[in-house]
């Protein structure tokens, strides 16, 4: 049986093993050098409740996650988010996210607006969006040049910079369009008007023809996002092997070998690395110069996340918390954190004692993840939450959950320097990489990730085994 060896118990790298291991005649083994599976979906027991410290949510709108989730039998438990916008700092003060406003721009004008937050310069310039659309778009650009050319920079500035950047934790200014927002590559090549597309969808599905149960768009399960880690690392059962870190990897023969830390060695026909970028590019460095730069090439950037719990009888006599799930900031007024999620508005069930929020930390162009200690950080982090709500209570529980260098920066011309890595990597033969640092951030991202790695391996094995 060909032996096939993962690196890395993220979710890229379960997600792959689990293809793997639904192939009879394939022999699949994971490692993963900490002691628990999922990588940067992480739920802590906090205040009496499951908190999630890593990725917060699941969406369960592509439907290969909710494919995934259903194979997996999680579909009858999941849980959704409850109803409840956002508010963005404006220099209105907090004004609720408009309806139709998404990580790259608006899809409708009106609900824009009547919101009162564009300038009436801004106003004007985005509704020339469907002219401004006669202009194609060729080749990678950033996400706020098309943003931009689109429907100005007032738009970008407002809406694109604090939803599309703080996902990515990045600059859109140099975020590839390709890489982030792949949904938008076809409309901004056929000169397709946002606005107007909107207008003109119709709805999907004929009536009365059987619909799988409804999943809602975003969702955790009681016990948090560890459940569908979980799920995944219990079908693999021993095939996964935690506390393994790896080394070094050597080529034997036509295959490989995978040196771990203890100095044991374990042969492999062919091997898949779902490392983070820079670790992958240490492995690959002595048999793959090209490959390792690429992956080097990708910036990283540090983030933290902050958890503060209130007395539940004081966040209730605040209106910003009572009404709404989460707060975004642009980049221009941002000193500290970035975005905040309402956690006990926005998932109930969590059953904390106190009243919980939490915030993120770290941007492209900033060090204060790396720079601030605990104290400092929650310090700021509570200050300026009660700047901006009017929350004058001070947090009861503070905690700090750090990420350092785990958010990769997919730039403009990403995937043309992805495309050489992997043509260098098929020349060597034997070995893949996947995960976040090459095809993007997100559990959507990274699940696709990992099928697309797994499905490749099987189609690569059975043309070697053809000839």
């Amino acid at each position: 049986m060909p032996r096939i060896i993962v690196v890395g118990a993220g979710i890229t790298g379960l997600v792959a093993a689990r293809e793997l291991a639904r192939v009879p005649d394939l022999d699949v083994t994971v490692l993963e050098s900490s002691s628990r599976p999922g990588g940067q979906i992480r739920t802590e027991d906090l205040d009496g409740a499951r908190v999630d410290v890593g990725a917060e949510a699941v969406h369960l709108g592509a439907p290969h996650v909710a494919a995934l989730v259903r194979e997996l039998g999680l579909d009858s438990s999941v849980v959704g988010a409850a109803p409840g916008g956002s508010v963005m700092a404006t220099r209105k003060g907090l004004r609720p996210l408009p309806a139709g406003v998404g990580p790259t721009g608006p899809t409708r004008i009106w609900p824009v607006l009547r919101s009162g937050i564009l300038t009436l310069p801004g106003l004007v310039r985005a509704g020339l969006e469907p002219l401004m659309a006669r202009r194609a778009v060729t080749g990678d650009t950033s996400v706020g040049a098309f943003t931009t050319g689109r429907f100005g920079r007032e738009v970008t500035q407002t809406f694109v910079d604090p939803l599309l950047g703080n996902l990515h934790g990045g600059d859109v200014d140099q975020l590839s369009l390709r890489s982030t927002a792949p949904q938008l590559v076809g409309d901004a090549r056929d000169r397709v008007s946002l606005l107007l597309k909107n207008l003109r969808r119709k709805p999907t599905g004929r009536p009365g023809a059987a619909q799988p149960s409804a999943l809602p768009m975003f969702a955790t399960w009681p016990g948090g996002l560890a459940t569908f880690t979980d799920a995944l690392a219990a079908e693999l059962g021993d095939r996964l092997q935690l506390e393994a870190p790896v080394a070094a990897v050597h080529r034997a023969g036509d295959g490989w070998e995978v040196e771990l830390a203890g100095g044991e060695r374990l042969a492999a026909a062919h091997l898949l690395l779902t490392t983070p970028a820079p670790v992958t590019a240490e492995l690959l460095r002595p048999h793959c110069p090209e490959a390792a730069a690429a992956l080097e090439a990708v910036p990283m950037v540090s983030v933290a996340t902050v958890v503060l719990g209130y007395d539940p009888s004081s966040a209730a006599g605040n209106q910003v918390l009572r009404e709404h799930n989460g707060l975004l900031l642009p980049s221009t007024r941002v000193r500290t954190f970035k975005a905040a999620t309402n956690l006990s508005r926005k998932w109930p069930a969590l059953g904390a004692a106190h009243h919980l929020l939490r915030a993120s930390v770290g941007r492209a162009g900033s060090s204060l993840a790396d720079e601030l200690d605990d104290e400092q950080i929650t310090t700021r982090v509570a200050d300026e939450l009660g700047e901006l709500t009017g929350l004058a209570a001070r947090p009861q529980l503070r905690q700090v959950f750090r990420w350092p260098d785990a958010m990769p920066q997919l730039v403009v011309g990403h995937q043309e320097r992805v495309a050489g890595l992997r043509r260098a990597l098929d020349e060597l033969g034997g070995i893949d990489v996947a995960g976040c640092g090459v095809d993007g951030l997100g559990i959507s991202s990274t699940v696709r990730s990992g099928q697309q790695a797994a499905r490749s391996i099987i189609s690569k094995i059975n043309q070697s085994e053809e000839s």
